[in-house]
């Protein structure tokens, strides 16, 4: 057994872990630590160890010796891995291990470190001499837009000169985004080491390349074939080679990780120099658009920074016609390298990473940059920052509600401004998978979760961006604190890293609530009779209705969403407890505490309560249908009921013509005793409107009830009524029988009157 045996167990017990299936953690740790005490006591074996679902694995034959120190290290890991197996993990460490799986086949495992200088991309977990050639089971890679077969490449030639590097280019392969990273990596006077990248430096089936992606360093597993083109073709190349070193395969086998990793083989869809740049070296990357053809005014210093290996830098075009592109010579949707730059005369020299029959327009000079759009930097996290701290997270897209978005809070405790940048990263995975969409990330000056867009001033007014990687730079003030809200409009994976130069303790936070009480979000919806529209409709006491209850002082924050392009709006009116799971009968405004505005989309209001009963109405303006999602936090306890949307159990109507008359006889029979009863007379202008409005014409009612047997008053109302929500009559009858509801009106007229009778048991009108 190998020591990549072991490492092979090792990370399928992480994986296994951060699904949460401690048996199979447990079953691959201690299969680890036999190759461990198989290898330290020099014995080998030809059995294969078990491979992941879907995978295969070729057995080792060979040991590679290893000192007994190393040896220690790698037994006191697996035995603390083990010890720590049943312990709960974050989600950040769950994500780490989940999101290096792409598919059944394949994992991209995070860089495990045993020592500071010595980890799992090191030489000795590598097979050095397999009995089989290793042959990358990964279908993707083998995507092919020309036709070209693979052929395994003896790697014999390991050169790391200068001028074989700056060399490099591409050729039939549209990746100018990742060539142009590779020449300005090796432009750069960084010192970061593209050799260093990939594993073993020797002549091998089987090759590890770091690579930078989902949240941390990964290691991706390649083989040592590459495509080479046959037919007519055959004179080029569809992978990054070098015109001064044609045997350096090295560069190819990065790219081929890379194109792995991106999920469409060697049919590249695209990307950027800044995420390749990024996902070569780690460095922090940040696009900057080009405005009005000019760069931006901070570029002298950032040529300094250039100079002095702090960044890297490219720069990409838009969309370019052909006609212009041939007479500018540039190429349209193209990232070059900036190679050099004059300040007096505000020139680029620009390095074109594509080569076809000749160097000669390999340089560019460059004074107008019209055709220009991005800027790109990547920033040397350790010359700006002495700290970082991540965090993973699932974003799944349920509404657009900001207090479902994922959210973070950080507190700059100090007394000076501190800048602090966040790198917000959208997760790849297959390209199967792979989420098409915008991304952005609000920065809100409290300390507490954000409910609303427009409840804290947003001190991030940064556009949406396609890009899978977005970069946020804030000055927090002292003692000043800040919520971070992510926002996506597809479901992910996301990671956030901070930088900062504060301490090593400073992180963030999920957000939380301004006050300790929340309830669960209330999800609604204005349906067919119950989109009442706004309170100067009669149809407003027919919208969503609750009963909210608090037994002690209380703040509360009240919150509604409606759907896209909606007016919402809530009000808030103090009620009896009499009156518990019975709707209200008008928009009283002496009850009310609230009276604002309705708003696009959204609403929300602070308030102050006193111990008592509550009405909360929730409303569209102009009666739209559609669903909506209410929140209430609050400094106590609080509780809130839907009151039933029909006014009895059975419901019964009944409509006439009012014909120049002013009094009309509703005949009804009871054959239950103690029947509860609720009439809700309304009256229409036409016949074919179910709403009037504040402004309409409408007449005085009145009603009462009697018996119909001996004309006996059962309940007398003597005051007429005009309100624009219709008259409503309650009543309790104790016996059974024939009983009249007598409606009339102030004066004789024309019109239509709906009378909907509501009750505790089933009634006959006649």
């Amino acid at each position: 057994m190998s020591i990549d045996d072991f490492l092979y167990h090792l990370e399928l017990s992480h994986f296994y872990q951060a699904i949460d299936d401690q048996t199979k953690a447990k079953r691959e740790c201690l299969d680890g630590i036999k190759c461990l005490n198989s290898f330290s006591k020099g014995v080998t074996s030809k059995v294969s160890p078990r491979p992941p679902p879907g995978t295969t694995k070729t057995p080792t034959h060979t040991t590679t010796q290893i000192p007994p120190e190393r040896l220690k290290l790698l037994s006191q890991y697996a035995l603390n891995h083990y010890n720590n197996l049943s312990k709960p993990l974050s989600i950040t460490e769950k994500l780490d291990w989940m999101c290096s799986r792409f598919s059944k086949a394949e994992i991209f495992p995070p860089v495990i470190e045993f020592s500071p200088d010595w980890t799992s991309h090191h030489t000795n977990f590598m097979d050095l001499d397999l009995p089989t050639p290793y042959q990358d089971q990964n279908k993707s890679i083998g995507k092919l837009p020309y036709e070209a077969e693979f052929r395994p490449v003896d790697i014999d030639d390991w050169s790391n000169q200068y001028e074989d590097l700056t060399s490099l280019y591409q050729d039939m392969l549209s990746n100018c985004s990742f060539v142009s990273s590779i020449l300005a990596i090796v432009d750069s006077s960084s010192q970061f080491s593209l050799i260093n990248m990939i594993s073993p430096h020797t002549s091998n089936s089987k090759y590890k390349v770091i690579l930078h992606f989902n949240g941390l360093p990964r290691i991706v597993t390649i083989d040592n074939r590459l495509p080479f083109l046959i037919g007519s073709n055959e004179d080029r190349n569809v992978f990054i080679k070098s015109f001064t070193d044609p045997q350096l395969y090295w560069p190819a086998l990065i790219e081929k990780a890379y194109l792995k990793v991106m999920g469409d083989g060697y049919v590249f869809n695209g990307s950027n120099m800044a995420n390749d740049t990024y996902m070569l070296t780690g460095w922090i990357p940040e696009i900057i658009k080009l405005q009005n053809g000019k760069l931006p005014n901070e570029f002298r210093w950032l040529w300094k920074y250039k100079q002095d290996g702090e960044i890297i830098l490219g720069i990409g075009t838009g969309k370019i016609s052909k006609k212009l592109s041939t007479h500018l010579k540039l190429i349209s949707e193209h990232d070059y390298v900036i190679d050099r730059y004059n300040m007096a005369g505000n020139n680029l020299t620009l390095k074109n990473p594509w080569i076809s029959n000749s160097l000669i327009d390999r340089f560019i000079s460059i004074n107008d940059l019209t055709c220009f759009r991005y800027l790109y930097v990547n920033w040397k996290p350790s010359n700006l920052f002495k700290y970082s701290y991540r965090q993973s997270f699932i974003y799944r897209v349920k509404d657009d509600c900001i207090f479902t978005h994922p959210q973070f809070t950080l507190k700059n405790n100090t007394i000076k401004e501190q800048e602090v940048w966040l790198l917000l990263e959208r997760h790849l995975e297959s390209s199967e998978q792979q989420p098409q969409g915008w991304i952005n990330v609000g920065i809100f000056e409290t300390s507490s979760k954000v409910l609303t867009p427009t409840q804290f001033r947003n001190i991030n007014l940064s556009e949406e961006t396609n890009n899978r990687l977005h970069l946020i730079k804030v000055k927090t003030q002292p003692r000043g604190s800040y919520t971070a809200v992510v926002s996506s409009n597809k479901n992910c994976n996301f990671t956030l890293t901070m930088f900062n130069n504060i301490s090593s303790d400073f992180t963030f936070s999920k957000s939380k609530y301004l006050y300790n009480y929340t309830l669960p979000a209330i999800e609604g919806e204005w349906a067919e009779g119950s989109n009442g529209g706004n309170w100067s409709m009669s149809t407003y006491i027919n919208n969503p209705q609750y009963d909210l209850i608090v037994k002690e002082p209380s703040k509360l924050i009240a919150v509604l969403y409606g759907e896209q392009e909606m007016q919402v709006n809530f009000h808030l009116f103090h009620s009896e407890k009499s009156r518990i799971g019975k709707k209200i009968h008008s928009f009283d405004k002496s009850k009310l505490l609230n009276n604002e505005n309705y708003n696009s989309r959204f609403q929300l209001n602070n308030y102050n309560l006193m111990p008592g009963c509550y009405k909360l109405v929730v409303s569209g303006y102009d009666r739209s249908k559609g669903k909506f999602v209410l929140l209430l936090n609050s400094s106590s306890q609080l509780t809130i009921e839907k009151i039933p949307q029909n006014i009895g159990l059975f419901i019964r109507k009944k409509e006439f013509n009012w014909e120049n008359t002013n009094r009309y006889k509703l005949y009804f029979e009871l054959t239950t005793y103690r029947t509860r009863l609720s009439f809700h007379i309304n009256h229409f202008n036409n016949s074919d409107k179910d709403y009037e409005i504040l402004t309409n014409y409408r007449p005085a009612i009145r009603a009462s009830i009697f018996d119909a047997n001996t004309s006996m008053p059962i309940q007398i109302n003597e005051k007429f009524d005009d309100s624009l929500y219709g008259v409503f009559i309650e009543a309790e009858i104790e016996r059974v029988g024939t009983y009249i509801l007598l409606i009339e009106r102030f004066e004789i007229g024309l019109g239509r009157c709906v009378i909907e009778v509501g009750s505790n048991y089933r009634i006959e009108l006649k």
